[in-house]
């Protein structure tokens, strides 16, 4: 499910679920996704909302205790499922990575997926100024000052195909000189 995802993404994630086994919930929320990716702090999200830096505010906001006591072993072992609104954040993260032409999911595309719909941890991020074309113009900036590095990727008919496309490159160039091969050949024999 989250092969798509950065380190910082998937970190963010296994935040999003060690905040939700402290406060003891049933289901990972949009407010879970959002503390998960304020305690990523080099990740894209935070450095484009300064989310670091506003936990204990945003906290506040989604009435969830800051700063976490120590969590048990109990409470990092229970396999906590997604909810309805994570579950859409998630599928509008994959929508975001796609606008911006990236076969990785990282944490910008994280945060605008939950500012795409009213939820818990959109309202808390109306309260520090956040909204989605703020954040999608923060993104944008953030790419072009600090590019992933990672090649982009082959996509057809909606599939991305990076383990292929060196394949196909490989072939358009053989049936390229094969072409040439074989009109050279005719028109020495002519």
């Amino acid at each position: 499910m989250f092969e798509r995802y950065t380190e910082q993404a998937r970190r963010s994630v296994f935040f999003a679920r060690y905040t939700a086994g402290h406060q003891r919930a049933a289901y990972i929320t949009a407010a879970h996704l959002l503390i998960g990716l304020s305690w990523e702090g080099k990740g894209r999200a935070s450095q484009i909302g300064s989310l670091k830096d506003k936990i204990p505010e945003l906290c506040a906001s989604l009435r969830i205790q800051w700063p976490f006591a120590k969590a048990t072993k109990e409470q990092l072992m229970i396999d906590i499922p997604l909810d309805n609104s994570s579950k859409m954040a998630l599928a509008y993260a994959a929508q975001e990575a796609d606008l911006d032409h990236e076969y990785w999911i990282d944490t910008d595309h994280l945060l605008r997926a939950l500012l795409r719909f009213p939820n818990e941890a959109s309202e808390a991020l109306k309260t520090i100024s956040l909204d989605l074309p703020t954040a999608r113009l923060g993104s944008l900036r953030h790419r072009e000052e600090h590019p992933s590095g990672r090649t982009p990727l082959l996509r057809l008919a909606g599939f991305w195909f990076e383990p292929i496309r060196k394949g196909f490159v490989k072939l358009a160039i053989l049936t390229f000189v094969g072409l040439i091969a074989a009109a050279v050949i005719y028109w020495i024999n002519f």
